[in-house]
């Protein structure tokens, strides 16, 4: 349950033996290489300077320029995989070889070079386009662009507004000597043609001018407009054939996708490296770094070390300042899958305790108990399952796989115990026959006092809603009693045991007090408590605020865990909603065989199950995992947690595209 064990790492060693140092370092993937900027100047490292950048940027312009020939790729000649196809296998030494980088490299820059070419020339294709759309109004005028004017006359081309009467552009013309035509028109505008003499320019534009009239000029070409209209839209499609021929030759690159792949993630390793390099002291001879190790590697790093003429030591961290200690979780096959969790609230603190061992056991059972259905968990634990076999993931979207594996699982077994199959399907079907069904068969019944409980628990019955409340909360006063426990261990391992029995431990043997009086024990427990509540603040507290703290410690501790018990109850609420929705849409759906089954009534129901039971699935999917991560972030670690633990981030092989070959 604690958290892996680190240990301060210092190492000097020769310039020359730098790179497969790093090397080597990365294949053990258990050394965090500290960045010099928050070092303290020390005296006996003025020899050494930070090497020179330059390197780390080259890199991934590189693969940058790989990672966008790929994405070309995906987008002209996508790749023909299903949806949970894994990642293809490669061995480690074939991803850290940089020898074929050069020919990626190539490959996508004639990617790249294509794809530019092709986009040129839509580019032009585009403008051909536009010079056909601005010629289409003028078409029907038969007049050669080139002969739009002689020595003394000239023709003008314009709009019109077409609300504006003919009658008006007439009369406005009838004094001039002009000749006016109307080319074509359209639910705007008029376009129209006028031939003039060159020194009646003025008058007309005046004229017209009132009307909104607004002279345009055609794009230049050689012909009449439909000529030019047609020989601009020759040259668009001659165009868009050259770069459907680019794209064409582009996707036959698709057989290089697995080689640049390579080649993207072979360029993220060199990055990781050349980023530590950067982190690196040197001298014109030899270079230092400080880091971080996981003590129970430490013995492998020795073993690696001892190849190269290097000098190192560890120290166990600064227990003052366990802030500074990146954090690594132990985890194991159960435990793993609630990195999730742990990750979207905060990494513990280096001297708090591993929260997944303890999340496990009351996350996959509390979210058990509010989606409760059989089905659902089935649905669950295959698709983890599904997922895990034919994807193979690795790192969080594993995680996630084995997420739902533990919390299908939970479901389907709360499901079992209260009898729910999408909700109460197998009962209505039955009732079509007249027949009454359960898929669960009794399995007894428990007796607690004078109450009998028969299971499975029908959720819809009497008073068993009543009995899952009160099992919510027991649960609830459990998870609470074991965040204050945990509290406890913490504060008298590390000294506190004052607050540690007297303000936290106070509350629980009040607690006790209160059901020994109930059931007409002694009250001498209650005053106990109360007593070490009472000591509790004179001890912790100062002057005058010993005595308000008397009552602060009284009214935020009763409020505090009635509070945090009454949260519990969102168990049952969830629950029998889920529950509820369920068994409307199963009866919704069988109102068309409800004098009997037809077929009607039959694809009536199977179209509201589909349906009613997908949105079911998915709205208890989200509630239930959101008021399963409320109650353990904020009941339970506000009860013992210490966060703001920053991640543990060695140097290692991490890629994108491809996975590494597990060998012997």
């Amino acid at each position: 349950m604690s958290i892996v064990a680190m240990k301060k790492l210092r190492l000097i060693g020769v310039h020359s033996q730098k790179e497969e140092l790093l090397r080597e370092l990365m294949l053990l993937g258990c050394v965090e290489v500290s960045d010099p900027a928050g070092r303290p100047d020390r005296e006996e490292l003025a020899a050494f300077r930070r090497p020179d950048g330059g390197k780390v940027w080259q890199k991934r312009s590189e693969q940058t320029t790989i990672v966008n020939a790929l994405r070309l790729l995906d987008k002209h000649a996508p790749a023909k995989k299903g949806l949970l196809t894994p990642k293809p296998e490669v061995e480690c030494a074939k991803l850290l070889d940089e020898s074929a980088l050069a020919a990626d490299l190539a490959l996508a820059g004639e990617i790249l070079s294509l794809d530019a070419e092709a986009r040129s020339l839509l580019t032009r294709a585009s403008r051909e386009r536009a010079s056909a759309e601005a010629m289409t109004p003028w078409t029907a005028l038969n007049v050669p662009l080139e002969r739009m004017e002689t020595q003394s006359c000239e023709m003008q081309l314009g709009t019109l507004p077409a609300a504006v009467p003919m009658e008006k552009v007439n009369a406005a013309l009838s004094e001039l000597e002009v000749s006016f035509d109307l080319v074509s028109e359209d639910k705007t505008s008029r376009y129209v043609s006028l031939l003039f003499r060159r020194e009646d320019r003025e008058a007309i534009a005046a004229a017209l001018r009132p009307l909104g009239f607004s002279a345009i000029s055609l794009p230049e070409g050689t012909g009449t407009p439909e000529q030019v209209y047609n020989a601009a839209l020759r040259r668009s499609e001659e165009l868009t054939a050259q770069a459907a021929k680019k794209i064409e030759e582009l996707a036959s690159y698709a057989a290089h996708r697995d080689a640049l792949q390579l080649g993207a993630d072979t360029l993220s390793t060199r990055i990781a490296r050349e980023e530590t390099a950067e982190k690196l002291l040197q001298s014109d001879s030899t270079f230092y770094f400080e880091g971080w190790l996981t003590a129970p590697e430490e013995k492998k790093l020795g073993e690696t070390l001892s190849k190269y003429c290097c000098a190192w030591e560890t120290e166990e961290p600064d227990p003052e300042h366990p802030e500074e200690v990146p954090i690594q979780l132990r985890n194991n096959a159960l435990t793993r899958p609630y990195n999730i969790v742990t990750e979207m609230y905060s990494l513990p603190a280096y001297n708090g305790l591993d929260p997944n061992p303890f999340i496990m056991p009351f996350f996959a059972l509390f979210f058990g108990i509010m989606f409760a259905d059989m089905a659902y968990g089935l649905i669950l634990l295959i698709a983890g399952l599904l997922f895990l076999w034919k994807a193979k993931p690795k790192g969080s979207m594993k995680n996630a796989a084995g997420l739902l594996i533990e919390c299908g699982i939970s479901t389907f077994i709360i499901g079992f115990l209260t009898g729910g199959f999408f909700g109460d399907v197998v009962s209505v079907i039955g009732g079509w026959f007249g027949r009454d069904w359960s898929i669960v068969p009794p399995l007894g019944t428990i007796h607690i006092g004078s109450i009998a409980i028969d299971l499975p628990l029908n959720l819809l019955e009497g008073n068993n809603p009543l009995y899952v409340l009160i099992a919510a909360i027991c649960l609830g006063a459990i998870h609470l009693a074991l965040g204050t426990g945990i509290g406890i261990y913490l504060k008298l391992r590390d000294g506190e045991w004052a607050d540690a029995l007297l303000n936290d431990l106070c509350w629980w043997v009040m607690i006790a007090g209160i059901l020994v009086m109930v059931t007409g024990g002694t009250k001498i427990v209650l005053f106990v408590g109360i007593g070490m509540l009472v000591l509790g603040q004179l001890i912790t507290g100062k002057g005058f605020g010993k005595i308000t703290g008397i009552f602060g410690a009284v009214y935020n501790g009763a409020t505090g865990y009635l509070g945090d018990l009454l949260s519990y109850s969102r168990l049952m609420a969830l629950m029998l909603a889920g529950s509820v929705i369920a068994s409307v849409f199963n009866q919704l759906g069988s109102l068309g065989n409800a004098n009997g089954m037809t077929v009607g009534g039959t694809i009536l129901f199977v179209l509201v199950f589909c349906i009613g039971h997908a949105l079911n699935f998915a709205l208890n999917l989200i509630g239930c995992f959101v008021h399963t991560l409320r109650l353990q972030f904020l009941e339970f670690f506000g009860k013992w947690y210490r966060d703001g633990g920053k991640a543990f981030r060695p140097l290692k092989i991490q890629t994108k595209y491809v996975d590494i070959k597990e060998e012997d």
